[in-house]
């Protein structure tokens, strides 16, 4: 049975898929030293054969993603909607709060000296923001991480 078809976790897929593409990496830095030798050498190994192999990974991580991409869009997490909707809902708390952090960061008065200068924002609140922000981004990571170990890849 193929890697792809048989059953398994979301959690499982994604690690499957990680592998996948670095295999992929893998194996495209093994075709580059072999496509051009001297005349009076043979190639280390068969580059058809690399490229063969290249050609079924990508194949297979394809049939993953498909599954993966299925899963996420059929799957209800309890209080969030679809899988896809928290993961995307995940993205945006996690750009937030990097971008809060930015702000808060380039926010900051140096001890300078100079008395002239003042923040035109309230850090208090900022702050608060970013701590709200930063929790639900871990309890919906948390929920996210929870259904993708517990949910069957769908075929």
């Amino acid at each position: 049975m193929s890697e792809q078809k048989k059953k398994m976790k979301v959690a499982e897929g994604l690690l499957l898929r990680a592998d996948l593409i670095k295999k992929i990496d893998h194996l495209q830095n093994r075709i580059r030293p072999v496509l051009i030798v001297s005349n009076d050498r043979v190639p280390q190994e068969d580059p058809n054969k690399l490229l063969a192999q290249l050609r079924n990974a990508i194949l297979e991580l394809e049939t993953l993603v498909v599954r993966i991409n299925k899963t996420n869009n059929e799957t209800y997490i309890e209080g969030e909607g679809l899988l896809m909707e928290a993961l995307a809902k995940r993205d945006a708390l996690k750009m937030l709060s990097e971008k809060l952090r930015n702000i808060r960061y380039a926010a900051q008065v140096n001890n300078t000296g100079d008395t002239e200068l003042k923040t035109t924002i309230d850090i208090k609140k900022l702050q608060i923001e970013m701590d709200q922000t930063g929790r639900a981004f871990r309890e919906l990571d948390s929920k996210i991480q929870e259904a993708n170990w517990l949910t069957e890849l769908k075929e």
